[in-house]
This record gives C-alpha cells, sequence and structure tokens, in this order.
C-alpha cells in the first residue's frame, strides 16, 4: 500500500488552486455581490418562424456595471442564444448581434421587440412551455433563470414594458448584412 503524506497533498493542493487562480483572474468587483433581478419572458413562434426570441428585464441593484457575456440554455445544449440588438437604418429595422450587454449599476436593462433582445436558435417555442436560461456574466457570476413562453397575443408579465401597436411594426431584415 502506498502512503501519501499530508504535506504532499496540501502542497498538491495549493498547486492546483493557484493554477485554477491564474487561468482565471479574480473580477475588480470580487467580494462585492451586486445582485441582477431578472425578469422576462419569451414568445411563442409563429407558424414557419426558423427563430425564436426572448426579452429580459435586468435590474442592477450593486454599485458596479454588470456585463451579460453570454446565455445558455441547459436543456438544450445543442441550441444556442444570440444577444442582438436592433437599429433603424434607412427607415428599415435591421438586428444585430452584439457580443455582450451592459446592465448599469443601479439601473435596468430593458429587453423588448424591436430593441435589445435574445434570439433562440434550435428550441421550438410554443405557448405554456417554459424557457431555461442560464445567464453568464464577464465576471463569472451565473444566474439560472425560467421563463414562460407566452402566446402571440399574451401581453408580456407585469412590470415589464407593453409591446409596440400592430400598426407601428417597422420592416424587420434577420439577416446580419
Amino acid at each position: 500500500m502506498i502512503r501519501i503524506h499530508p504535506l504532499f497533498v496540501l502542497c498538491i493542493t495549493a498547486f492546483v488552486s493557484a493554477v485554477a487562480l491564474a487561468e482565471k483572474p479574480l473580477p475588480a468587483s470580487a467580494g462585492v455581490t451586486a445582485e441582477v433581478a431578472a425578469l422576462g419572458y419569451a414568445r411563442e413562434m409563429p407558424p414557419g418562424a426558423p427563430l425564436g426570441a426572448a426579452y429580459l428585464q435586468l435590474r442592477n441593484s450593486g454599485a458596479h456595471v454588470r456585463v451579460l457575456q453570454q446565455v445558455e440554455l441547459p436543456a438544450y445544449p445543442e441550441a444556442r442564444v444570440e444577444l442582438h440588438t436592433t437599429q433603424l437604418v434607412d427607415g428599415v429595422s435591421r438586428m444585430r448581434p452584439v457580443k455582450k450587454l451592459s446592465v448599469p449599476a443601479h439601473g435596468v436593462l430593458e429587453m423588448g421587440p424591436g430593441a435589445t433582445h435574445l434570439m433562440v436558435h434550435g428550441v421550438r417555442l410554443m405557448a405554456g412551455d417554459r424557457l431555461e436560461l442560464k445567464l453568464v456574466f464577464a465576471d463569472g457570476d451565473v444566474q439560472q433563470l425560467v421563463l414562460p413562453v407566452l402566446g402571440l397575443s399574451e401581453p408580456p408579465p407585469t412590470g415589464m414594458r407593453a409591446e409596440k401597436p400592430e400598426g407601428h411594426h417597422h420592416h424587420h431584415h434577420h439577416g446580419h448584412g
């Protein structure tokens, strides 16, 4: 039987911990818990639509900006979510992917149709379903969230802004060019 000295185990543990910390430096706000309260919903996909959309309201009660870097779909590892913004170009709304979204200190990032939103690829969103999201922030914090999938005519959850009335939509180009 091989006997391992406890000091050797302690040294190896310290070395592995040091390597892990070197690969992932502590964020500048380490030790500061900046809470982000999240509210949101996904919208049922119209017939024939290849992509779905989800909208979040992120409230940052902390004193530091929080940066949403990625959104994952734990129940659908083959699917993906893209962060998007919509810009008006020559009178036409064009969606553009973005790499990150900032939630201001003591502020709110409110997503909505025709504005900032999440594009959901690879999941058929149907009214009554629930969509589990994993929000990944730049400082390494992770937050789990489950969104209701609302029908096309259902209002957004209380506290989130209402969608634009039917006659006021701009033409959307889902391409990125």
